[in-house]
């Protein structure tokens, strides 16, 4: 497990933003960045090793786990074997201040996936947005929700296996239509609605290990079959503006994943992460039943990245 001692200070010598002026500008136009600073190469090849351990010791899964950074423990509805050491990479201060320079200073940590497309046979990935979850409400007098993945490499990612790809300012306009569909050739039971999209103009997000892209709920993004020789492996980790709303008065919605098991999202736990929460109708309580542990390591970084990063 990356040590937390070394998450605080692993990146303080780094010249220079996260994400630059330049690349915050390009988010807010087109939806994604893919920022040319990564994790430290030592961080790096931690997360490697976590990783790898996810995919060996976790079966009966097809492409995708959702919240890997939460450990497989009694009472959790999601989560993994070996969780406890993808965690700290969550409140990493690199993917934090990415995070914040990316739609501000006050953070909250709501989900995540990990994949590992396998060489040859990997699923594509069909055109959608990430606002198909209904937990993330814009807060009062907003029109929409501020919220960012943060997509880290844990391979070389490229078009040859598969790599993410983004249609620029194709989410301006809010959510699309989406329609589900039953196939088991792709790793999404759903698709969006592709009228109006440039999918000509589409970006391919090639990335080494350590590197991330940033986008936000509403960009439309996708990715080929995996017909390369290579793994594409990737993990990423949601933040939302806490000014905004976890709603969980829906209930469970459909999985996304494989075995297309209702996704208990009203029932996840969620974590402040930086700054103040500012909506008191975010609960940081539900979904925390014996991983108390990783509250005390989340609440420790809050306030050390709170005096590093906000002053």
């Amino acid at each position: 497990m990356v040590h937390m001692q070394q998450l605080q200070t692993a990146d303080r010598q780094r010249a220079g933003p996260v994400v630059s002026d330049a690349e915050i500008k390009a988010f807010r136009r087109d939806g994604f960045v893919l920022p040319k600073v990564g994790l430290p190469p030592a961080d790096t090849a931690e997360l490697q090793v976590a990783c790898e351990a996810v995919f060996r010791d976790n079966e009966d899964w097809e492409n995708l786990l959702r919240m890997p950074h939460v450990p497989k423990r009694a009472g959790q509805l999601e989560g993994v074997i070996g969780g406890e050491a993808l965690f700290p990479f969550a409140i990493h201060p690199t993917v934090i201040e990415a995070a914040r320079r990316l739609i501000g200073p006050n953070l909250i940590l709501w989900g995540g996936e990990i994949f590992a497309k396998p060489p040859g046979v990997g699923k594509p990935t069909p055109w959608h947005q990430d606002c198909y979850n209904p937990a993330i409400k814009p807060r009062p007098g907003g029109e929409f929700a501020r919220s960012v993945m943060i997509w880290i490499a844990i391979d070389p990612c490229d078009p040859e296996n598969g790599c993410l790809r983004f249609i620029p300012r194709s989410g301006r306009n809010g959510p699309r239509t989406h329609d589900q569909h039953e196939k088991t050739d792709a790793l999404l039971n759903f698709e969006a609605d592709k009228r109006g999209l440039d999918v000509d103009g589409a970006v391919d997000a090639i990335l080494a290990p350590g590197h991330f892209s940033g986008h936000d709920l509403f960009v439309v993004h996708g990715a080929e079959p995996n017909n390369s020789k290579r793994r594409r492996g990737g993990i990423t980790f949601h933040y939302m503006d806490a000014a905004d709303l976890y709603d969980r008065s829906f209930g469970a919605a459909r999985g996304s994943g494989g075995d297309r098991k209702p996704a208990p999202l009203a029932d996840r736990p969620i974590w402040l992460v930086l700054g103040e929460n500012q909506n008191s109708g975010n609960d940081f309580k539900t979904g925390h039943q014996n991983i108390e542990d990783l509250d005390v390591l989340a609440e420790k970084q809050r306030l050390k990245l709170n005096a590093e990063l906000l002053g």
